[in-house]
């Protein structure tokens, strides 16, 4: 997960710019945490998502499944 959020170097200038512009400090350590925290699960659900349509049995992805079609009808 370190080395997905090392790749957003040029996010943390794009943040620092806004923040000195609005006059907020700008703190990396926790644009990073909340990358990291963030990343993990997005990763879990896209998983769930992709097993859910992918075995429809288990009643866990189903819902997935549900929750994926109902995302697709409201985009």
């Amino acid at each position: 997960m370190k080395k997905l959020t090392n790749d957003y170097g040029t996010q943390y200038q794009i943040r620092r710019e806004k923040g000195e512009g609005r006059g907020v400090n700008f703190n990396e350590k926790i644009f990073i945490k909340k990358q990291e925290a963030v990343l993990p699960i997005l990763f879990f659900y896209g998983i769930v998502i992709l097993l859910g349509l992918s075995f429809p049995i288990c009643p866990i992805f189903s819902l997935s499944r549900i929750f994926f079609l109902y995302y697709l009808v409201l985009s």
